[in-house]
């Protein structure tokens, strides 16, 4: 009799337990990303005519004095140069801007005190609504300063799924970094029908 009620009560729970995993989010397992992957086939598909050199190989070597700006601009052919956290008000008129994720768009990460001058990253897949792989370049410090990092996860965690906030892949354990970075949104590589020439004027600096 014992057996049998415990068998009634896991027929009853069965169902229960399929919706609550049908109902939970996709989650992803990023611990196989290898430590420098080549650019994924999706980015390849969308600008075969993207640059190849610096990207043939499995990883640049770190330069201290690159910086993420012209690797963004090289990849996504967004032409807008000056500091990352100016890339979005750039934009403004010359670029279609939004808050969803597409292949080729450059994600750019606001001014904050631990990165005062922004950050840019462009997309190369979109695994769902909430996750993406990047490629940019000197996202890590010290001697890794300068690295580039090819189709690393980034994970939208904002509360509204817009993408204002975001994890980052870091390199050293191997999984999503603890901090929530702000992001400005998304420049896409798509001409608005303005004037080329109808820039912001913000000065120059090739710098993170």
């Amino acid at each position: 009799m014992q057996h049998r009620r415990v068998c009634l009560f896991i027929l009853r729970l069965a169902p229960v337990m399929l919706m609550a995993a049908c109902a939970a989010p996709v989650a992803f397992d990023y611990r196989g990303v290898a430590a420098q992957a080549p650019l994924s086939d999706s980015f390849r598909t969308w600008r075969p005519d993207g640059p190849r050199t610096h990207l043939s190989r499995r990883a640049g070597a770190p330069d201290p004095s690159a910086e993420c700006v012209p690797f963004a601009r090289a990849l996504s052919g967004v032409e807008i140069i000056g500091d990352a956290w100016t890339w979005w008000a750039q934009a403004e008129g010359r670029y279609r801007r939004g808050r969803t994720p597409e292949i080729g768009a450059v994600m750019v990460f606001g001014a904050t005190e631990e990165m005062p001058l922004g950050h840019v990253a462009v997309v190369t897949a979109v695994l769902g609504p909430r996750a993406v792989l990047v490629s940019h370049r000197n996202w890590s410090g010290g001697r890794e300063k300068g690295r580039i990092d090819l189709d690393r996860p980034v994970e939208d965690v904002s509360p509204r799924n817009d993408w204002s906030g975001v994890r980052v892949w870091h390199e050293a354990t191997q999984r999503l970094g603890p901090g929530v970075h702000l992001l400005a949104g998304f420049v896409h590589p798509h001409m608005e029908p303005r004037r080329r020439d109808d820039r912001a004027p913000y000065r120059v600096a090739e710098v993170r």
